[in-house]
């Protein structure tokens, strides 16, 4: 599974940064909730990338990688423009879950496909410990447990010699 994630937009969200911030104090934040991710995810098997705002930025960066995630700054533009460019591109729409409260982001995911999750559901999903067994949603996590009743019933049918004919 893949994550494709609006960065200041989850920041706020979580509540890792504030508007009023200054400069430095917000850079400390941004790494610190990045650390918050990278924990989040060991052992989870995802890939998460994470889209900032960079509109004022002097050059363009290439993508970055902090402790397992994948990290890219919107040269010139929003994180919004960057991520529906990366969402019409991408090759296997449905595999992607694309992580914003942002109506415009999550409108770009939804026509193109892909799985959408709100700040607050990504949220509940990272801080929630990891099972051994299959993620919620999958066809696998989504077929019932057979009943004792059920098991006896399917040794019955499958231990009765076929009827020739």
């Amino acid at each position: 599974m893949t994550f494709l994630i609006d960065g200041y937009n989850l920041m706020h969200a979580a509540g890792l940064a504030t508007r009023a911030m200054p400069p430095a104090q917000f850079d400390r934040a941004r790494e610190r909730f990045l650390d918050w991710l990278a924990d989040g995810i060991v052992g989870r098997g995802t890939t998460v990338r994470v889209v900032f705002d960079a509109q004022q930025a002097p050059s363009p960066s290439l993508e970055s990688v902090h402790r397992g995630v994948r990290v890219r700054f919107a040269f010139r533009r929003t994180a919004d423009d960057l991520i529906e460019e990366l969402v019409a591109v991408e090759p296997k729409p449905a595999a992607l879950t694309v992580v914003s409260n942002d109506s415009r982001v999550r409108e770009s995911g939804r026509r193109a496909e892909c799985l959408l999750a709100t700040c607050e559901e990504f949220i509940d999903w990272l801080i929630t410990p990891p099972t051994d067994g299959p993620p919620r949603g999958s066809p696998e996590a989504d077929k019932p447990e057979p009943t004792p009743t059920d098991v006896d019933e399917l040794h019955d049918v499958f231990s009765k010699p076929t009827p020739k004919l």
